[in-house]
């Protein structure tokens, strides 16, 4: 993955259906999982760009099904944005010059979308005007799909959305101690342990027929929206490789953990991390501007529980991961996925204490 070049992506360029001639192709350093590039292309009347992924095929280990998932995405959202009158953008896939959603190249699999031009991204929000329109985005997304049927999308990252099994994997990991660091984490073991008995709720409501299984976009942190050059308008929601069936309040939670954060995900001074109650406000507005049309009662009212459910997952996961050996999430200095657990839990008990000062249902 890490040795491919941009020759590599000059000549897969080449492979997929694009007129005109290829000028230029740059990487694209945003995002952790793919390796990006961007191309020029002279074409009749102007220049167009395109965006290029070496997908990472080690952590999506079936690269026809993400696909299939994307292709079926996408071809449902430009359906609907065509009988829209305002619509969001969508993502569009380009084809191969064989006519198939992606290419497998020497350097592994490859796909292409048109680059959405006149738009940026955000790692931390700007206000609360942003965090009300990166969740209209969000809410749209979700409000667009809930007509796709959940069986025909696969599962691509078996239980990624499950809680419980995060809770199993943690569990494994604190039996088998493989590193010896559990005495460095005893306070957020401790902390983990004593609400095990919680994270079973959306399974056991979803299990019962209290609410669906709806499309999710699963991974909506702020930097996957692109906002309009210059404002705060939400334009188009992208990365979506882990649309699967879920319960859809993830999202929402989600969104509130990465969006309404206090703080950078692996802070190390705990004091400095909390919620901005009034960007989790407008969080909360956006979304049920575009969800409270099917959102079920009860749904809407375990929105708060969903914001500390989804961030207390997290900082299990990246709990599990520190005692395991930080096999999976990529750290840069030792002891950083401790500090991301660490923040994930502050964060949970700062939206416990707040629980009485939030209701979304009048956000």
């Amino acid at each position: 993955m890490d040795t491919v070049t941009s020759s590599d992506a000059w000549r897969v360029a080449a492979m997929f259906a694009i007129d005109g001639q290829l000028t230029a192709i740059e990487p694209h350093d945003r995002g952790h999982i793919h390796r990006t590039f961007i191309s020029t292309w002279e074409q009749e009347g102007g220049t167009r760009r395109f965006l290029h992924q070496r997908m990472n095929d080690h952590v999506f280990t079936d690269i026809p099904a993400l696909m299939h998932n994307v292709e079926l995405v996408t071809g449902h959202l430009k359906a609907r944005a065509v009988r829209a009158e305002r619509a969001f953008q969508t993502l569009a896939l380009v084809p191969t010059r064989l006519g198939r959603p992606f290419l497998v190249d020497q350097s592994g699999p490859w796909r292409t979308y048109d680059y959405v031009e006149n738009t940026e991204s955000f790692d931390r929000c700007r206000g609360p005007q942003q965090a009300h329109q990166a969740a209209l985005a969000f809410g749209h997304f979700q409000a667009e799909l809930r007509e796709l049927d959940v069986g025909h999308l696969r599962e691509t990252i078996p239980n990624f959305f499950s809680s419980p099994q995060r809770l199993i994997q943690f569990e494994d990991a604190l039996a088998s101690d493989p590193r010896g660091r559990v005495g460095l984490a005893a306070e957020e073991v401790r902390f983990a342990l004593a609400r095990r008995d919680t994270v079973g709720i959306f399974e056991q409501r979803l299990e019962s027929g209290a609410f669906p299984r709806r499309v999710v976009h699963g991974d909506t942190k702020l930097n996957n929206v692109l906002f309009e050059n210059g404002t705060d308008r939400a334009v188009c929601v992208v990365d979506l490789d882990t649309c699967m069936p879920a319960w859809s309040l993830y999202d929402f939670g989600d969104l509130v953990r990465f969006t309404a954060a206090l703080s950078s995900e692996d802070e190390t001074d705990l004091d400095k991390v909390g919620v901005d109650l009034e960007i989790y406000r407008a969080l909360g507005s956006g979304y049920l501007e575009a969800t409270s049309s099917f959102l079920s009662a009860e749904e809407v009212a375990l929105m708060p529980t969903a914001a500390r459910l989804v961030t207390f997952t997290i900082g299990l996961r990246f709990l599990t991961d520190y005692l395991s050996g930080d096999t999976y999430f990529r750290t840069t200095r030792e002891h950083q996925n401790l500090d991301r657990a660490r923040v994930q839990f502050a964060q949970v008990r700062f939206l416990e204490k707040a629980a009485g000062k939030i209701d979304l249902r009048r956000a």
